[in-house]
């Protein structure tokens, strides 16, 4: 009797220990397709997440907009990084989440339109069809801004939403839309395969700094995991700082966490970072630019205000050397 009781209760201690140390799923917007995802593909590859205290297994991924709060919303999944639009709609809907970290910030992508396309002057954006991703997206909402920093109303052009940006470059080459959005690593892969786009380099100049991408997690992790939460933000973090620090060794763990060809992943990288050199936060958020981006959503029509920040916030979680820096 007393063997049985023992192996029971080292069966306990053994399923007990198991679920202390159980691998957790994150969610990242676009995850292996485009690069929000790299410091989190430099972290699962150098092992900071398991140093900073927690088990990334696997990470998650979506198109964009909506569809990346819902994924994380549909699962015991701790923590995702989602476009900021998509988070602020998010929490406008009631659901019980907060922005717990900083992300992304700026431009990271090219606007194109095919090279017979007379797109030259503001004037010329009028009856034209754009694409974007998903609803709720930082491709929509950037539309939307642009649109007002020409003095374009959003009626005066045709809005499709497609899904992946691979499919918008295939519209656009096949005459189903005009302006299309081509972000790395995409861009480097199609330049490399001998497409031909002409570049709209004039279509956002008049854009302010906005975010793009926030960290946001659900009310019961806060409760059942911040240490967690922290893990995962420390991670990445440390991720970011092999970025700037060294950008060959990051665009090496950027191939293997992507499948991309080294060649592409070096190009995509270094493109992104001299278009917007610091567009990779640590994890500080910015509220400046999260307000002004908020007031932007709310001008455009993408987002109704005002944003309830303080129930929208809970900066606990970022590094303790960061949170001086939120802004």
């Amino acid at each position: 009797m007393r063997s049985v009781r023992t192996m029971l209760a080292a069966l306990a201690l053994g399923l007990g220990l198991a679920s202390a140390a159980r691998a957790e799923d994150i969610v990242v917007t676009h995850y292996a397709s485009l690069l929000y995802g790299t410091p989190y593909a430099v972290a699962l590859d150098k092992g900071y997440f398991k140093q900073a205290g927690v088990d990334v297994s696997s990470i998650l991924t979506s198109k964009g907009g909506g569809t990346s709060v819902r994924n994380m919303m549909a699962g015991d999944t701790l923590f995702a990084e989602v476009a900021f639009p998509a988070a602020l709609s998010a929490l406008k809907e009631g659901f019980n989440i907060k922005i717990v970290s900083g992300g992304t910030d700026g431009p990271s992508s090219f606007w194109v339109t095919r090279p017979d396309m007379k797109i030259d002057t503001p004037d010329d954006l009028k009856g034209k069809r754009f694409v974007y991703s998903r609803p709720k997206s930082v491709s929509e909402s950037t539309i939307f801004a642009v649109l007002k920093s020409h003095g374009i109303k959003p009626s005066e052009v045709t809005m499709v939403a497609i899904g992946d940006f691979g499919a918008g470059l295939t519209a656009l080459e096949h005459n189903k839309i005009d302006i299309a959005i081509i972000p790395e690593p995409i861009y480097s892969q199609k330049m490399k395969a001998g497409a031909k786009y002409k570049i709209i380099p004039w279509l956002d100049a008049k854009l302010p700094p906005y975010t793009q991408t926030v960290g946001i997690t659900t009310d019961e992790m806060i409760a059942k995991k911040a240490d967690k939460l922290r893990a995962v933000i420390e991670g990445r973090r440390k991720g970011v700082d092999v970025i700037y620090a060294d950008q060959k060794e990051a665009a090496a763990s950027l191939a293997k966490g992507y499948n991309l060809p080294p060649d592409i992943a070096a190009s995509a990288l270094a493109g992104l970072l001299k278009q917007t050199p610091d567009w990779f936060g640590r994890g500080e958020l910015k509220m400046k630019l999260m307000e002004l981006t908020a007031q932007s959503l709310v001008e455009t029509g993408a987002l109704a205000g005002p944003v309830d920040w303080k129930a929208a916030i809970d900066d606990r979680f970022i590094p303790k050397d960061l949170q001086s820096k939120t802004q």
